[in-house]
């Protein structure tokens, strides 16, 4: 039997579940139905304008064309729901969850989400225009189009989510994670992240240039073509990153990590590479011209080919390092092979008999 605006509240007030029922067109405004379990429920057209949502549930529920704008929403959950062309603008969320959920159209501009998750869920339209987002997490998601324009993110988890379609102007990151995640042709000219970590992440392509990567995790990431210019990533990690064709030029690399990099033919003309640690990199005809290599560390790397014209290497390491065809202005003032050491790294136990 359908209920009517009337009996979904008695229900509410009862902590009855309200199960199946079609609930377009009804006004919710300003209602509350904080509690309340909606299983199998269709809101499509209807009002729940500034509604107390807090620690209600929807299970399976069907929103479209529905407006929330300005609703409560505490330790709300979502299940298996599905929004098109939905409206959330100006709403408070903390600890939602949606789970499973199929999101093609939904505006959640000027809002603020605290330990919101979205797991497992299809998100196309999503927008968050100038919201604030604080520990917010998508893992496993299906992502499409993902409008973070002017929105700030602070503690958030992107996991192995499709980000190339994503819209990032004048974005905000803090502690942000990135994990496995494919940002590739991204621009990210002149912004500016603290402590994000890029792990594993795709980033061919993008540009870098002039932001503020300080402490950023590259590590295993694939940065193939990107651009670092004029950037400032002092005390960046980029272990085992890819970074071929990548250039760097001119760019603040201070004491960042490049161990067992592959940087072939990549670029960090007149770059600051003070006591960068390069263990193990791979550089063959990277151009490090007019970089200062003071206290660098390049033990094992390969070097061939490499141009380091006019690079300052004042006790810069080249222990054990493979430079056949590589240019050198100031190696004398570089540390060569230490023999006790090569020694013991090639030593091996005398096989018994």
């Amino acid at each position: 039997m359908k209920m009517d605006k009337a009996q979904v509240l008695a229900c509410v007030q009862r902590a009855e579940p309200i199960m199946g029922q079609d609930l377009s067109g009804m006004d919710f405004s300003g209602q509350d139905l904080s509690g309340a379990v909606f299983d199998t429920c269709t809101f499509h057209d209807g009002q729940l304008v500034a509604a107390d949502l807090d620690e209600s549930v929807f299970i399976r529920c069907s929103f479209e064309r529905t407006s929330l704008e300005r609703s409560r929403m505490t330790s709300t959950s979502f299940a298996e729901c599905t929004f098109n062309r939905v409206v959330m603008v100006d709403v408070d969320m903390k600890s939602v969850a949606f789970f499973q959920c199929r999101i093609d159209g939904l505006a959640m501009g000027r809002s603020r989400l605290d330990f919101v998750s979205f797991v497992k869920s299809e998100l196309n339209r999503l927008l968050f225009v100038e919201s604030q987002l604080a520990q917010v997490t998508v893992v496993d998601c299906k992502t499409g189009i993902l409008d973070l324009s002017g929105a700030s993110l602070d503690r958030c988890v992107l996991m192995a989510c499709d980000l190339r379609q994503a819209i990032f102007k004048d974005t905000a990151f803090s502690t942000v994670v990135f994990l496995k995640s494919d940002l590739s042709g991204h621009s990210f000219a002149g912004q500016r992240f603290i402590s994000c970590q890029f792990m594993e992440a795709d980033l061919s392509g993008c540009d870098f240039s002039h932001a503020q990567v300080v402490q950023a995790n590259f590590q295993k990431a694939q940065l193939a073509g990107a651009r670092f210019d004029h950037a400032n990533a002092r005390n960046a990690i980029f272990m085992e990153a890819g970074l071929v064709g990548a250039r760097l030029d001119h760019a603040d690399l201070a004491q960042a990590l490049f161990i067992a990099a592959q940087a072939a033919d990549s670029s960090f003309t007149s770059a600051n590479l003070y006591q960068s640690n390069w263990v193990r990199a791979v550089l063959p005809g990277a151009r490090l011209d007019g970089c200062d290599l003071t206290y660098a560390d390049f033990s094992h790397a390969d070097l061939r080919q490499a141009d380091l014209r006019g690079a300052s290497m004042f006790r810069c390491n080249l222990h054990a390092v493979n430079d056949e065809d590589a240019v050198y202005t100031d190696r004398a003032r570089s540390l060569e092979s230490d023999p006790l050491v090569l020694a013991s790294e090639r030593w091996a136990p005398v096989p018994l008999s």
